[in-house]
């Protein structure tokens, strides 16, 4: 299971915090890894939304036409977890950067219009009207304990 393994090899490496804000945001949650997340990451960003059980194809689908291809081309990328918990119906992104310096130094225009492109994706897919069809409900880092 690539939730364990990866747990396994966050703790050996430093990343507890992480691993313990995973397990019990996303205890026995199914797990896609496009790019999976670098336990040597020096900082890993963390999203949640809410992702119902009937939204989870599209999300998945626009979260690998937009966001990976582009997190792909920054600097200090170090891959990242889609993960889902059925029984919350939300969702949580793992997303590692080699540090913070290189995380902030994103310019804000290019996410805007990544955000952007992502909701439009996620419109067509799931055929809503809403601007945000899936809204970040919380947003916020985690370090490894050194």
């Amino acid at each position: 299971m690539k939730i364990v393994a990866l747990l396994k090899a966050l703790a050996g490496n430093g990343l507890i915090l992480l691993g313990l804000f995973a397990c019990l945001l996303i205890t026995t949650s199914p797990a896609m890894a496009l790019r999976e997340l670098d336990p040597n990451a020096g900082v890993v960003e963390v999203l949640q939304m809410p992702v119902t059980k009937d939204q989870t194809s599209c999300w998945r689908t626009a979260e690998a036409e937009v966001w990976e291809p582009w997190l792909e081309k920054q600097s200090g990328y170090q891959g990242r977890e889609l993960l889902w918990d059925r029984d919350r119906q939300q969702a949580v992104v793992l997303i590692g950067w080699l540090s913070q310096s290189e995380w902030d130094a994103i310019p804000a225009g290019s996410i805007k219009k990544t955000e952007n492109r992502f909701d439009r994706v996620l419109q067509r897919c799931l055929g809503s009207g809403a601007s945000k069809p899936l809204p970040l409900q919380r947003t916020g880092s985690l370090q490894p304990i050194q």
